[in-house]
Parts: C-alpha cells; structure tokens; sequence
C-alpha cells in the first residue's frame, strides 16, 4: 500500500511541475506598440484599419492619432501568446481602403536603421 501511495504522488508531484513548465514556455504577456502607418487619404481610413485590427484574436486596443501628411500613428495593445508586431503590421497592410474594397493601400513606415560611423 505505501508503495502504491508513493507512486501516486510522485505521478502527481511530476504532472504537476511539468504543466508549470510548459505554462511558463508558453507565458502570456501584454505589449504595447506604436505603428506608423501612410498612404491614408481620408478621415474614414484609420476606423477601418482600427475596425480590422480589433476584429483580430489578441487584439485589446487601438487607438490612433489624426491624420498628418497622409499618415498616422496607431497605438496597439496586444497578448504575446496570440500575435506579434509582425502580423499586426500585416493585418494593417492587408486591410481593404475605405474606397476601394479591392486595393490595400496601407503602408507601415518602417523606421530604418542607422548605420555606424
């Protein structure tokens, strides 16, 4: 019987520590990012990339800032362990124009690097 009672719990003592591994490998964090995005033409356009982006799974908020030269700057919260930067910044490039539901005309301004000198 104590043998039996030992192996039962060191099954349970290994189950448990292994499901606290993988839930740390797999660890959810909210980030917040800020995109710039050009080629927006109307006061129309950053509600409906706002609309697409909120429609993605992992997307908590956005909020964006006037258009200024045919550009705005959007402000994303987000889980880590659903999405990333990178698809955000496709879902963006990707979203229909507000006119022409057959054209994706959304750029992300990407910052460039400087090189050493």
């Amino acid at each position: 019987m104590n043998r039996f009672i030992m192996a039962v719990a060191l099954y349970c003592a290994a189950t448990f520590f292994s499901i606290d591994t993988n839930a740390q490998a797999n660890a959810d964090t909210v980030k917040k990012i800020s995109v710039k995005v050009a080629n927006l033409h109307c006061n129309n356009d950053m509600p409906t990339i706002k609309k697409r982006l909120l429609n993605q799974e992992g997307i908590d908020k956005v909020d964006f800032t006037d258009i200024a030269g045919e550009t705005s700057v959007f402000t994303i919260v987000y889980h880590s362990s659903v999405t990333n930067q990178d698809l955000i910044e496709k879902y963006i490039e990707t979203t229909p124009g507000c006119d022409a539901q057959n054209e994706t005309p959304y750029r992300v301004k990407r910052s460039r690097k400087r090189s050493a000198q």
